[in-house]
């Protein structure tokens, strides 16, 4: 997406500054400043990962969106699900542009009836036994 933008900024916007500068300057300084915060966005993955503690979990898409979700509301931990449970009403998509690869189904809702929480994991299995380690089942 970054890239993509970046060729956009580049190939769109320049164009329209150089024909029509009093609206083509503007809309390339918002689209830069939204390249560079997307840059921001990017690097927010690595400070400030998912966190699971003894009381809960922690899961978060960088600076973007996060919750909270404490180990007792933790149903299980699934690697499959139906086609089209990512985009459902019940349903909280922390992985972004990618494909999740963990569903955590909660035993009852959070926030506005949301059950189910998505994640994209870089070690998948590294989580598959921290939840095992903590009583939550993984299937």
């Amino acid at each position: 997406m970054f890239a993509l933008s970046l060729v956009e900024l580049f190939a769109v916007h320049f164009f329209i500054a150089l024909r029509w500068p009093m609206i083509g300057w503007p809309l390339t300084i918002l689209s830069a400043a939204a390249a560079v915060w997307m840059v921001f966005w990017i690097r927010s993955f690595r400070r400030l990962p998912h966190g699971l503690d003894r009381d809960g979990l922690t899961l978060r898409l960088g600076l973007l969106k996060g919750t909270r979700v404490d180990l007792a509301q933790i149903a299980r931990v699934s690697r499959g699900w139906e086609q089209g449970a990512v985009k459902a009403r019940d349903a909280i998509n922390l992985a972004a542009i990618s494909y999740p690869n963990r569903c955590i189904e909660l035993a009852g809702p959070i926030r506005r009836g949301k059950s189910r929480i998505f994640i994209r994991l870089d070690e998948p299995e590294g989580f598959d036994s921290a939840m095992l380690e903590a009583g939550i089942p993984v299937a």
